[in-house]
């Protein structure tokens, strides 16, 4: 009897919790029951892990906008020369004849005669006229006037008028010279007293168009020449001693060989 009454129980229960609105709640239950349950079944989160490797570097991004220019740095050492150039082409205006052959003269003149040392003065006509070559007579006075007169198609005397030797080696003075060649007066007026030239005439040109006696020694009017306080020229026959400058010892004045220019 118990037994029966029991299950109609457990029946009359069964279906008041079949009913719709009994069993929702009953699922709602069962639900929160189960929610409570598993949360508290999961463990509390463990410590942080330690970080991974890094990964690979990511590409390059575009370049920024270029900053502004700083101040110059120092000057670097100077780098090694370079190489030598071509060498330059060949071929430009060569020397005519006429200049070849003054070179040659200018050459063969500078090393047969020397120049002057520095500071050195010629004042006389013996000051460069001397015998240097006993054989030819080069270069008295003398030889000047046999070269001279060779040159022209003629032959100089050897003997002047007061019987004095001027052959080519003669070593003589200026004033042998002048026995012929003074100027000339009367028919022979413009021409030497005896001789077809004045000496003038001669020494002049001659001189002042030989660069051996302007550019070697230096030559010019005082070389041959001296003036008197009236302004009248002199020849100086002899050798003068001269200081660095031309001017003659104080010490032998007169000039010694000075007399007047004819």
């Amino acid at each position: 009897m118990k037994d029966h009454t029991g299950k109609e129980e457990r029946k009359q229960n069964m279906k008041r919790l079949l009913k719709p609105d009994r069993m929702l709640l009953a699922i709602a239950v069962l639900a929160l029951a189960l929610t409570l349950i598993i949360a508290g079944c999961q463990a509390a989160p463990g410590p942080q892990g330690a970080a991974g490797p890094a990964g690979p570097a990511g590409p390059t991004g575009p370049a920024g906008p270029a900053g502004a220019q700083g101040p110059a740095g120092p000057a670097g050492p100077a780098g090694p020369a370079g190489p030598a150039g071509p060498a330059g082409q060949t071929g430009g205006a060569s020397l005519t004849i006429t200049q070849t052959a003054a070179l040659a003269y200018a050459t063969l003149i500078s090393n047969t005669l020397p120049l002057p040392t520095q500071g050195e003065q010629r004042r006389g006509c013996p000051a460069c006229h001397v015998l240097i070559d006993k054989q030819t007579g080069k270069y008295t006075l003398a030889y000047e006037a046999h070269a001279a007169a060779a040159a022209r198609g003629g032959k100089h005397p050897d003997v002047a008028p007061d019987g004095t030797s001027i052959t080519a080696t003669s070593d003589v003075n200026v004033t042998v010279c002048l026995e012929c060649h003074a100027p000339g007066t009367g028919a022979r007026e413009g021409m030497g007293k005896l001789a077809p030239l004045m000496l003038r005439d001669i020494v002049h040109p001659a001189h002042m168009g030989s660069q051996t006696f302007k550019l070697h020694y230096g030559g010019q009017c005082f070389s041959c020449h001296d003036i008197d306080g009236q302004g009248n020229w002199k020849i100086l026959t002899q050798k003068v001693d001269t200081n660095d400058k031309g001017v003659p010892n104080p010490n032998k004045l007169p000039i010694p060989g000075m007399i007047d220019a004819p």
